[in-house]
């Protein structure tokens, strides 16, 4: 299927604009390879993958929780059977758009803390997000920061989902029911979410908007979908998915063993998963640089 370019702002179009915004997207979308994409604006090309997947939208008003979202996100607790959340680790493989492998090992801290180590053939590049505060340190050195409302979606959907204080007061989690996505009926939820404390006066660039597809009859997340800034300086959002397969018992409890990432459709990498540990030995400072 060939590409379809989106509407933008075609004026930047020098080599050194495409280069530096390319390599801020690279490392967003953790660790596809440079090669394949320098000649390619990424943030004007839509990839075949993730049609029916929406564009998620802020509704407006923090806070609003509706009661079938309420059901629906009590469903999937129970259908997970994970009552005492702590997060995951584990170590696998992640396999980029050109097939190429690396080792792996993802964390998972309570519903906010992540890390991602990838060793490459040079070395290793890492992602790490605590909250709202997160940066990708590549293998010569250079740390990329992840904007505050971005990195508050995580690098997953569903850890957030488990802690026992979701979603919080000012955290939306709205029913928009059920949508076709790839053929199949599945239960739209948005969670809005501040990236800032509640007090802070807040514009829209302020707000982590995610939609969550549930399967309406098992209850599991097989897809989320986040509306991410790549730079601060570049206040349009961008299509991020995440689609979760593999689901196996781990301790009595079902998660996620592979994960597939695309940008606006374009395939970015697949993680698989080995063995995970729902108890990781790991303080908040392993997500810090």
């Amino acid at each position: 299927m060939e590409f379809a370019v989106a509407a933008g702002r075609t004026g930047r179009s020098s080599s050194c604009f495409l280069i530096s915004k390319t390599l801020l997207i690279l490392n967003l979308v953790l660790f596809v390879h440079f090669a394949l994409y320098a000649q390619r604006d990424l943030t004007r090309i839509y990839g075949p993958e993730d049609q029916t997947v929406p564009m998620p939208t802020f509704g407006g008003t923090l806070g609003q929780k509706d009661t079938a979202a309420l059901q629906e996100l009590i469903d999937y607790v129970k259908a997970v059977n994970i009552t005492a959340w702590r997060g995951l680790q584990a170590s696998g493989t992640l396999t980029d758009g050109s097939g190429s492998t690396s080792q792996a090992t993802l964390t998972i801290l309570n519903g906010d803390q992540f890390r991602l180590d990838v060793e490459t053939p040079t070395g290793q590049r890492s992602t790490r997000i605590s909250g709202s505060y997160g940066k990708t340190l590549e293998v010569d050195g250079k740390s990329f920061p992840i904007p505050p409302a971005t990195a508050k979606a995580g690098l997953f959907a569903f850890p957030r989902l488990l802690v026992s204080n979701f979603p919080n007061s000012n955290t939306s989690f709205i029913d928009r029911g059920q949508i076709s996505v790839d053929g199949k009926l599945l239960h739209r939820i948005t969670v809005e979410e501040s990236a800032f404390p509640a007090e802070v006066v807040l514009d829209q660039q302020g707000i982590n908007v995610t939609d969550l597809y549930f399967d309406p009859t098992t209850h599991l997340l097989l897809k989320s979908a986040a509306a991410v800034q790549l730079d601060t300086a570049d206040r349009q959002r961008y299509l991020i998915v995440v689609t979760y397969g593999d689901y196996q018992k781990v301790q009595d409890s079902l998660v996620p063993l592979v994960y597939s990432q695309t940008l606006n459709g374009q395939p970015q990498w697949t993680l698989h998963l080995n063995s995970p540990n729902l108890q990781p030995a790991v303080e908040t400072s392993y997500f810090q640089f």
